[in-house]
């Protein structure tokens, strides 16, 4: 079912590497803004209702993407009970990833939702090498040292404040968690997946099963209450994560994928930045991050140890370039 090539072809990449550089900037900038725009919005709505709607605006793009591909048929032909079973742990896995996510930027700032999330790379990356036979360099383990590292020093005041009892913004710090968990359970689960179908296909039975899962919890009609500026922020939030992830594979064609992965893991920085460039409109009512010396220092000890686990180099028979040849 999948049109996908075989895992024992080697994939060659088109050597258009300024498109494929564009195209991950541009899945960077979408991911970066993604936190920010959905704490926006939450402020009228509640975390149901924006996942519903996200489900609903990303199925409504897919639908007919996967209608004109005639790769609908494919979805619901397959008679495999396992499969099912799999595709329906995939759907539970995203659904609670968005409902963990939505929920645990409400109680805490942007840049720390960032910074949280990137633990998702580095819990694939290290349970491949458990589920998957995967190898781990000296170099990428030290990388998971100081990706811990640096956690410890961002969230630094926090942990401090936090002795003195729990409160909401340690709340959102473990659902925050809880998403990257979920997300890199539903990767591996993608994985086992995309040998019968295709990306998409996974992703419009997800879509589907969320939008079934968040309507009777959902208040789809406060959509109307909504400013012309959250209803853009909202349609932002719910095709984001889509073109998103529709620029990152296409990438792929163009670019070697452990730059693309090394560019990824810079996304707190991208919503660092935006924070910062947004602060200057007085209009915008984001709480950011309190910044210290060691707080800067600790997203940026992040982003290193991440560099480091997901760098690896590349095998030359899995990758190589026709610009080369």
């Amino acid at each position: 079912m999948s049109d996908s090539p075989s895992a024992n072809n080697v994939h060659v990449i088109s050597g258009r590497r300024g498109y494929g550089l564009f195209l991950t900037l541009l899945a960077c900038t979408l991911w970066g803004l993604f936190p920010i725009a959905v704490k926006s919005v939450l402020l009228q709505l509640d975390p149901y209702t924006v996942s519903f709607y996200r489900f609903v605006f990303a199925s409504a793009i897919l639908l007919p993407f996967l209608y004109s591909r005639r790769q609908l048929k494919g979805i619901y032909q397959t008679g495999n009970a396992r499969l099912r079973l799999v595709l329906l742990a995939c759907g539970a896995l995203l659904i609670g990833n968005y409902l963990f996510y939505t929920f645990g930027v409400q109680h805490i700032t942007p840049e720390a939702t960032q910074v949280i999330i990137q633990l998702a790379t580095v819990l694939l990356l290290v349970s491949s090498v458990f589920l998957f036979g995967e190898t781990f360099t000296r170099m990428q383990w030290l990388g998971c040292a100081i990706f811990m590292c640096g956690l410890a020093m961002f969230f630094y005041p926090r942990i401090i404040v936090m002795m003195d009892g729990l409160n909401t913004y340690t709340l959102g710090m473990g659902l925050i968690t809880l998403a990257a968990i979920t997300w890199t359970s539903y990767a591996i689960l993608q994985k086992q997946l995309l040998i019968h179908f295709t990306s998409s296909q996974v992703m419009m039975v997800v879509y589907l099963l969320g939008i079934i899962a968040f309507l009777p919890f959902s208040s789809p009609g406060d959509i109307t209450s909504l400013s012309s500026v959250n209803i853009a922020l909202l349609i932002f939030c719910a095709t984001s994560t889509l073109l998103g992830a529709g620029s990152f594979a296409e990438a792929l064609a163009h670019l070697e994928a452990s730059k693309i992965s090394a560019m990824m893991t810079t996304l707190p920085i991208f919503t660092l930045v935006f924070m910062w460039g947004l602060s200057f409109f007085p209009w915008f009512n984001i709480i950011a991050e309190p910044m210290s010396a060691t707080t800067l220092l600790g997203a940026v000890v992040v982003v290193a140890g991440a560099l480091m686990v997901a760098l690896k180099k590349e095998n030359n028979n899995q990758e190589a370039s026709i610009s080369e040849s």
